[in-house]
């Protein structure tokens, strides 16, 4: 195992830039991610939600007694009528929710026919529950009385609903339970997502380095007349880069297990390592890539920076994807990263973990795995071209 202990007499140079440069990660990731749960947590008072209706329909005597009932529960707030001012208050904070009513929905709505209104919330903020709750509560009633007086007037309707909602009923919830469930899976979808970052700065400063140093000419040449066959020596670089990135990238793990209030090993958590561990998988192929393709290690450091913050900042790692527009959510497609934190995003809202609710959850995974074999052949291409001109 001479190329193995070879690799990591190598890497030890460069392991205090490695140690230090995760540490800080490390550091800014745990203050980052506490501080957005501090955040949503602080949103759980007892007050109106604010919110933006945007009414698509026309005026009705049914909207206007909806909007009235709702008004107990949100605080309505105007900005002005664009899509761009409506995100910016949403990102801003300065609303929690905008509900969409679509065209013709009063009239599909007295006539039986299903229809929804859209909605965009801020992700996590549990005031987002209560204002859902509400309206499916007014939605389902209006459906109900309906359905048995389908020759009630609007105005008819909204005396019936509305007396009908001023029944209350005493409920009590386990809130702490709840809030530590909820904790704890928001903690895993920050820090998880915030890793991504990590992993790519990392894993290329790591791996790209120590395999710039094996595959240069006279290095490889040296290896073509030493008594190692070419299949051995690539297991035991493969070997060693595994080794190298696991090890690294348990390190993370456990101090994400550490840090989370939630210790127990729930689906959600489980989920999030395996996410990590195969986007481990694909940084690695990019690293290997990067580490035989270019001739210096400054060209290391430079593609290490470029490449973790572009695919952090295209990907959704430091803004959310719904926050993203469209056209560079379709060019973020074609990177490993955004489907690492789609799939980590998706991780975090299911509350069922049956195989069709985790399905999609898999999907995502399968096209990181993809994504890694199409890295890996490419570099399999490449490496056999360097050997042709080695020769």
């Amino acid at each position: 195992m001479q190329v193995f202990k070879t690799y990591f007499k190598v890497m030890k140079k460069q392991m205090f830039s490695i140690l230090l440069y995760g540490g800080i990660f490390i550091a800014i990731t745990l203050i980052m991610t506490f501080n957005q749960i501090d955040n949503s947590n602080n949103t759980f008072v007892e007050e109106k939600v604010p919110v933006i209706v945007v009414n698509e329909d026309e005026e009705s005597s049914f909207i206007d007694g909806f909007k009235d009932y709702m008004g107990k529960y949100v605080e309505y707030v105007e900005v002005e009528d664009n899509e761009e001012a409506r995100k910016d208050a949403l990102f801003n904070r300065k609303v929690y929710y905008i509900l969409t009513i679509p065209e013709g929905f009063t009239a599909a709505i007295m006539s039986g026919d299903e229809i929804t209104m859209e909605k965009q919330s801020v992700p996590d903020s549990q005031d987002t529950f209560f204002v859902d709750a509400a309206i499916n509560n007014y939605m389902s009633t209006a459906q109900l009385y309906i359905k048995y007086n389908s020759g009630s007037s609007t105005e008819e309707l909204n005396s019936h609903i509305s007396s009908s909602l001023e029944i209350n009923t005493e409920v009590a919830f386990d809130v702490k339970r709840e809030e530590a469930v909820i904790s704890s899976k928001l903690f895993n979808k920050s820090y998880f997502s915030y890793l991504g970052y990590i992993m790519i700065g990392c894993f290329i400063l790591g791996v790209s380095s120590v395999m710039v140093s094996f595959h240069s000419i006279d290095i490889r040449r040296r290896n073509y007349a030493s008594p190692i066959s070419e299949s051995n020596y690539n297991f035991q670089l493969i070997l060693a880069n595994l080794c190298f990135v696991m090890s690294y990238l348990l390190v993370f793990i456990v101090v994400g297990y550490i840090a989370n209030t939630n210790h127990s090993l729930n689906p959600n958590m489980l989920l999030s390592w395996l996410n990590a561990i195969l986007f481990g998988a694909t940084v690695l192929s990019i690293s290997y890539l990067i580490g035989i393709t270019v001739k210096g290690k400054n060209a290391v450091q430079a593609l290490s920076t470029m490449l973790s913050l572009g695919l952090a900042f295209i990907s959704g790692i430091f803004v959310p994807q719904e926050y993203m527009g469209n056209t560079v959510m379709k060019v973020a497609r074609f990177t490993p990263s955004y489907w690492f934190v789609k799939s980590n995003d998706t991780i975090a809202s299911i509350t069922k973990y049956s195989f069709k609710n985790m399905s999609g959850v898999f999907g995502m995974m399968g096209i990181q795995i993809g994504f890694a074999a199409a890295i890996i052949s490419i570099a399999l291409v490449v490496s056999k071209r360097k050997r042709q001109q080695a020769n």
